[in-house]
């Protein structure tokens, strides 16, 4: 049995076999060419784990490394889920220490693929339709390996090449039905497995901490916002903020302060509009002129006196009313945009990042339909 199964598996795996025999490369030619099962060379990792199924079948570490291989073959998510999952059971195989690194690799990694706040999105995975997908993914490759194998056995060349040992292939067929059942109970015991020691790696989630900040108002939540627009609030809170107080402590006027402050607000948005995707800075700046009468926000006298006025001499009302230094100065601090869909706007930098230009041109007009409703 374990010199049949050694030599079957140095047939399907491929490249990983680095010095196959000639019986081995002539069989490999056979079954990668029949119809059935012509997608079994593109799936050289899930073979890899069947083999190390049949060594030891009831190994649970073994059944984790084919779920998460299966998992990489789940349409859109599957290369993110392969990820996130090979990190996690990292981590769990190397114990606490690793922890905290681990989950600030998980959290990037989602958070990089666009899905907004990446511990929501993580502890909402649907495991269960998971589960069925990876089960019958499994079925589909082991039915198909089987029939391969029948094939094969009744094939004149495999014959010719094999001699008596052709009969050894019966028993690796006996063995992949073995798994094939096996996989229908471990399979959904492993995904159950897996969603829970994620759950218990987020309970250790903590607020990502920005290089220099030295307090918790320096630090982020797991947002659903771009990390660049985490940065532009990072940085109005420390660039302002610590001027501010700076600028009180040398007895400096309400007004100077607030100048400053405003003045620095202007700078800053600026600073980050420039560095933004053109096209989704563009339906930000009309958003800003269309809220404000000016694509970087309210001047300072508008604030004052609580209004704007046109082209036309008209007065155009700006927040609630006039306000004074002291508020100017800590609505400078304050970064707003709530008005912002910014778990639409993570998937634009997504589909422009991967190249979809006709998804992106689609979600900007959703942005720009939300952020400018009378455009």
């Amino acid at each position: 049995m374990k010199d049949a199964l050694d030599w079957f598996w140095g047939v399907l795996l491929g490249d990983f076999n680095e010095d196959p025999s000639m019986s081995q490369t002539i069989v490999s030619s056979i079954i990668t060419a029949i119809p059935i099962i012509d997608q079994i060379a593109d799936v050289r990792d899930v073979i890899a784990n069947l083999y190390m199924l049949t060594e030891d079948p009831e190994d649970t570490w073994k059944w984790v490394a084919l779920c998460i291989t299966l998992i990489g073959l789940i349409p859109v998510l599957g290369s993110l889920l392969k990820g996130v999952f090979k990190i996690l059971v990292r981590a769990i195989r190397e114990g606490s220490r690793h922890a905290d690194e681990a989950i600030e690799m998980i959290l990037a990694l989602v958070r990089g693929a666009g899905k907004g706040d990446p511990v929501r999105w993580l502890r909402n995975l649907p495991m269960d339709q998971y589960a069925r997908d990876v089960v019958r993914q499994f079925s589909e490759i082991t039915t198909k390996l089987r029939l391969a194998i029948a094939d094969v056995r009744h094939s004149w060349l495999a014959k010719w090449v094999m001699g008596d040992k052709i009969r050894r292939l019966q028993l690796v067929e006996d063995q992949i039905k073995k798994l094939q059942e096996m996989g229908e109970q471990r399979i959904p015991d492993t995904m159950r497995f897996l969603k829970r020691e994620l759950d218990r790696l987020l309970d250790r989630a903590q607020p990502g901490r920005i290089d220099g900040a030295s307090d918790t108002a320096n630090t982020l939540a797991h947002s659903a916002k771009p990390l660049m627009r985490l940065d532009y609030e990072v940085a109005v809170r420390r660039r302002i903020g610590e001027r501010v107080e700076r600028m009180r402590a040398e007895g400096m006027s309400n007004e100077d302060i607030a100048r400053f402050a405003h003045q620095e607000r202007r700078a800053i948005g600026k600073e980050f509009k420039d560095a933004t995707d053109p096209d989704l800075a563009q339906v930000i700046y009309a958003r800003n002129e269309r809220v404000y009468g000016d694509p970087l926000g309210p001047k300072y006298e508008d604030l004052r006196r609580g209004y704007r006025i046109d082209e036309n001499g008209n007065q155009i009302p700006v927040g609630r009313g006039p306000k004074t230094d002291e508020q100017i100065i800590e609505g400078a601090q304050r970064t707003g945009g709530d008005d912002f869909p910014w778990e639409r706007i993570l998937e634009y930098n997504a589909a422009k990042q991967s190249g979809d230009a006709s998804r992106a041109r689609q979600l900007l007009d959703e942005i720009d339909a939300i952020v400018n409703p009378r455009r």
